[in-house]
C-alpha cells in the first residue's frame, strides 16, 4: 500500500500560491507559541500597570491623581467620538470587462475610484454608492478602455 502525503491546506486571505504547513503538529505548535507571547505580553501589562497604581496611590495626592487621569481618559474618548465620523460613507464593488486595457488611476483617482485588483480583461473597482453603471461606463471609455459589456456591481 502506497503512502501519499497529504495536501497542504488553503490559508483563508492569502494567494493560493501559499499554504500553511500540513498536520496537527505544526498547528499546535504556532498556537502555542502565540498563545505564550500573548500571555508574556498580559502579565507584563498588568505588573506594569500595579507598579504605576501603587507608585501613584502612596503620592501625596495618589488618589486624586487616578480620578483626574480617569476623568481626562473619558473625556478624550468622548470628544474623539464627537469628532471623528461615524460610518464611512456607502461603497459599491464593480467588475468591469474589458478587452484593452489603458493605465487610469490617476483619472480613476480623480473621480474617488479605488482600482482593487486587475487581472487579464478585467477590472475590479470600488465606487461612491452613487456612482452609476453609465458613469463608469462613460469614464473609463473616455479613458482608453474598450469594455466588453456594462460594469457588473458586485456588491
Amino acid at each position: 500500500m502506497e503512502h501519499s502525503k497529504p495536501s497542504p491546506r488553503r490559508v483563508p486571505g492569502a494567494p493560493d500560491t501559499v499554504r500553511a504547513p500540513a498536520g496537527p503538529r505544526a498547528r499546535r505548535t504556532r498556537h502555542w507559541r502565540r498563545d505564550t507571547v500573548e500571555l508574556a505580553a498580559v502579565f507584563l501589562s498588568v505588573t506594569a500597570a500595579d507598579l504605576v497604581a501603587k507608585v501613584v496611590v502612596h503620592g501625596p495626592e495618589g488618589p486624586a491623581v487616578l480620578v483626574g487621569s480617569a476623568l481626562a481618559l473619558l473625556a478624550v474618548t468622548l470628544l474623539h467620538a464627537w469628532v471623528s465620523p461615524h460610518a464611512p460613507p456607502p461603497t459599491t464593488l464593480w467588475r468591469v470587462r474589458t478587452t484593452v486595457l489603458a493605465h487610469t488611476p490617476t483619472t480613476l483617482a480623480d473621480h474617488r475610484i479605488t482600482l482593487l485588483s486587475l487581472h487579464p480583461q478585467e477590472l475590479f473597482l470600488r465606487t461612491e454608492h452613487s456612482v452609476t453603471p453609465a458613469v463608469l461606463t462613460a469614464l473609463l471609455t473616455t479613458t482608453g478602455h474598450t469594455l466588453q459589456d456594462a460594469p457588473t456591481r458586485i456588491a
